[in-house]
């Protein structure tokens, strides 16, 4: 995308808002489209080897924590402002760091080898951060959290072992699932017919299946559904829409730049619906979360891919940055990423590359609501709207009496003003 300095004029145009009116930048050396970088810390900023997985942890007072796993264990930075992160602490532990997870003020991390690590993280904002304990036992690939339900799983790629966190310092096996797990993702249902009942969606790996298990007792976890698609090859990681209705699926070993998509709606019988791919060169889809309709995917050496998926069974390539540019199709660079920070924050972990605190607000304007900056009602994203939001510049009252404060910081300014921008135009 061409950058554009932008003023009433050329907004009216329907030049694309440019990063001039952003903290974040896009010409750092990545290639990037609706994606911008707030700041990078490298391997020798973090005084790491290789970094693997990330998570976020958000303190009781506000502030925002990417968390990396790194060679010699878990890395916490400060990004509540992400143009200038602060490196709060390496945390050493007995072996590296691949995965994590956070429950309350408490972080959960592992690698293949063990051990599980309890990191109590509730000081953080002091810069107190204390490894309890490790467990040698607890060595597991990936790591799940049900947060609802206040059990962790170890998905080891064999079994899928669950633990108990009533004491979140002393983790008790509580029961284990005799499937294949490589990863997999643990939700408590609140209503309709699963209502109170705890289900794992798994990610078998080898097998190439997306097996949906009843964990809810854990001396009698079952299955309950299971599927597969065209041309599996190892079924990596998954996660659900916001509505549950579907799963979406990363397959890390199948040659094919695809991720497919599940319908999800009834546990018993789960349905292979289709796929869909990305722009970039041949790259190897990991890790993907979605937030508010969007998909946020790590793909290796294309970096972190987001897709529209308002319309849920078609997702539509919306933005990127590409954290690891010049080389396609090995297992290098972005391995994982985190958008589920309040401010709408993404970190990426590139394997290479340390981490990627980016801004996605260009890639995500509009969102999947109806067309929010239509202040005229004309059902056409015009001049007059953006002459509206100029207007309510600067310091506002509570949302309801400041519509033009779509973010809903207490402030109309750039955020807000690139949201209008990115809905420039005839209203869906």
């Amino acid at each position: 995308m061409p950058l554009c300095r932008v003023n009433i004029a050329l907004a009216a145009a329907g030049c694309a808002a440019s990063t001039l009116f952003s903290p974040a930048t896009a010409w750092a050396g990545f290639p990037a489209e609706n994606v911008s970088l707030y700041s990078h810390l490298t391997l020798a900023d973090l005084n790491a080897e290789f970094a693997e997985d990330c998570w976020g942890y958000v303190s009781e007072s506000g502030r925002e924590y990417a968390i990396i796993g790194l060679s010699q264990g878990p890395g916490f930075i400060e990004i509540t402002d992400p143009a200038n992160p602060v490196i709060v602490d390496i945390v050493n532990t007995p072996n590296r760091a691949r995965d994590m997870k956070v429950y309350g003020d408490y972080v959960y991390t592992s690698s293949d080898g063990g051990p599980l690590n309890v990191i109590d993280v509730s000081d953080i904002d002091n810069g107190n951060i204390t490894l309890v304990v490790s467990f040698p036992k607890g060595g597991t690939h990936n790591v799940v959290i049900d947060e609802v339900s206040g059990f962790l799983y170890l998905a080891i790629g064999g079994p899928l072992v669950a633990l108990d966190l009533t004491d979140p310092e002393l983790p008790t096996f509580a029961g284990v699932w005799n499937g294949e797990a490589h990863d997999a993702q643990v939700v408590t249902y609140a209503e309709g017919k699963y209502a109170d009942r705890q289900i794992a969606f798994v990610f078998a790996g080898w097998s190439g299946n997306v097996d949906i298990v009843d964990v809810t007792d854990k001396s009698n976890m079952f299955l309950m559904g299971s599927t597969s698609y065209p041309n599996a090859g190892y079924t990596h990681q998954g996660w659900l829409s916001d509505d549950r209705h579907y799963l979406y699926v990363s397959d890390e070993l199948d040659s094919i730049q695809r991720t497919s998509i599940f319908d999800v709606s009834d546990l018993m019988n789960p349905i292979f619906i289709g796929d869909f791919s990305s722009t970039a060169p041949l790259a190897t889809d990991h890790n993907l979360y979605l937030r508010d309709g969007f998909i946020f995917e790590a793909n290796y050496t294309s970096g972190l891919r987001v897709f529209n998926a308002c319309d849920p069974v078609n997702p539509v390539e919306v933005g990127f940055f590409d954290t690891h540019p010049g080389d396609n199709g090995s297992f290098n660079g972005a391995w994982s990423n985190y958008p589920f920070f309040p401010s709408g924050t993404v970190i990426v972990s590139d394997r290479s590359g340390g981490l990627f605190v980016l801004d996605v607000s260009q890639a995500t304007a509009g969102g999947c609501g109806g067309c929010e900056a239509d202040f005229d009602g004309d059902n056409v994203v015009g001049v007059k709207d953006l002459l509206f939001l100029l207007g309510a510049w600067g310091p506002c009252p509570p949302k309801e009496e400041c519509p033009a404060d779509f973010d809903d910081s207490g402030d109309v300014g750039v955020k807000d003003l690139l949201f209008l921008l990115g809905a420039w135009g005839p209203c869906p």
